[in-house]
């Protein structure tokens, strides 16, 4: 049988922790963070940072991939599953902290408004938790049966909608909060309560 591993994303980049005593009072923004000079394609409105949805609604917010590409996103979260260490990554090699966790799987439908193409692309959504942490999506090596595709194809382009799936292992005692697309800052995020 093969072996797989689970690669945690780059946590210098990725791993963003929530801050409790921030100026702001942990008030959400109401601002929608823009590229300067982007323009929002006709007949899409933009989420207001700080929306809280429920699963199956819709958000469109502008995502920039480096100094490049900007294009204006809608994403809904699908559904969120919990599976389980023991049957899904039974030929895993996952450390201790990995085999306590608990793993969910975050089904989404995104849509690109346009007007840049995002081939090959990873979302920056996160499994926020009980802890007040965001928790990057885990790159799967390898075929994952209960949760495939976790980056946008290879081709991208305005118009296409893609399927896509993103593993999250909460801590041992943690439990999953909300599912959160951050663009901006985390007080701009937009999240989904599953």
């Amino acid at each position: 049988m093969k072996s797989f591993r689970i690669v945690a994303a780059v946590a210098a980049l990725a791993l963003v922790a929530g801050c409790g005593g921030s100026s702001d009072g942990g008030k959400k923004s109401d601002a929608v963070p823009v590229p300067k000079g982007f323009e929002v394609p006709k007949g899409v409105t933009l989420t207001k940072g700080g929306t809280t949805l429920t699963e199956d609604k819709p958000a469109s917010v502008v995502y920039q991939v480096g100094d490049k590409a900007a294009s204006a996103i809608t994403v809904t979260v699908a559904s969120v599953r919990k599976g389980s260490i023991k049957r899904d990554f039974a030929f895993f090699s996952l450390d201790a902290a990995s085999k306590a966790s608990s793993p969910f799987y975050v089904d989404l439908i995104v849509k690109n408004e346009g007007p840049a193409g995002l081939g090959g692309a990873a979302l920056p959504i996160f499994a926020h938790d009980s802890s007040n942490t965001n928790l990057p999506a885990n790159q799967i090596v390898g075929n994952f049966k209960p949760c495939k595709s976790s980056t946008l194809p290879k081709s991208f382009l305005p118009g296409a909608t893609a399927k896509l799936c993103l593993v999250y292992l909460v801590p041992k005692g943690k439990a999953l909060v909300s599912v959160d697309l951050q663009t901006g800052s985390t007080k701009d995020a937009i999240t989904w309560t599953p």
